[in-house]
C-alpha cells in the first residue's frame, strides 16, 4: 500500500489472496447450507483465490468534518480511481474489464481520529 495523501494518490495491490469462494451469499452465511425457503441449494464452499490493483489518483474535492461531542476528525480527499480485479478457484475464473477511469462513481482517500487517538488541534 502507498499513499501521498496531500497529491490525492494511493495504490493497493494484493496477489493471489487466498479466500473461500461459497457461490453465494446464502451459503457464505450458511456455511454452505443453502437456504430451502427460498429454494437456495446447499453448496460447499471451495477454495480460491483473489488478485486486485487499486489506484486511486486526481484530487476534485476536499473536506474536513471535526466532531468534538464525538471525539471524530477527518480529512477527505474525493479522487478518480480504477481497479483490476480477478479471481479464480478450481472450476471458476473472471478477470474484471480492462480499467477505465470514466466508470468511476465515487472514490476518496482519509485520514481520521476517532475514539483515544482524537486530540484537539488549533483549528477546531
Amino acid at each position: 500500500m502507498k499513499i501521498e495523501f496531500d497529491e490525492g494518490v494511493a495504490s493497493l495491490q494484493l496477489l493471489d489472496v487466498s479466500v473461500t469462494d461459497a457461490h453465494d451469499l446464502y451459503n457464505n452465511l450458511t456455511n454452505g447450507n443453502g437456504y430451502p425457503p427460498l429454494g437456495v441449494p446447499p453448496v460447499a464452499p471451495v477454495p480460491a483465490k483473489v488478485s486486485f490493483d487499486i489506484k486511486w489518483s486526481g484530487i476534485t474535492e476536499s473536506a474536513k468534518i471535526v466532531n468534538i461531542m464525538q471525539h471524530f476528525r477527518g480529512q477527505f480527499v474525493k479522487t478518480g480511481a480504477t481497479i483490476d480485479w480477478s479471481a479464480q478457484s478450481a472450476n471458476f475464473a473472471f478477470q474484471s474489464e480492462v480499467p477505465n477511469p470514466a466508470r468511476n462513481l465515487y472514490s476518496v482517500i482519509g485520514h481520521e481520529q476517532n475514539g483515544v487517538f482524537f486530540h484537539l488541534e488549533k483549528d477546531d
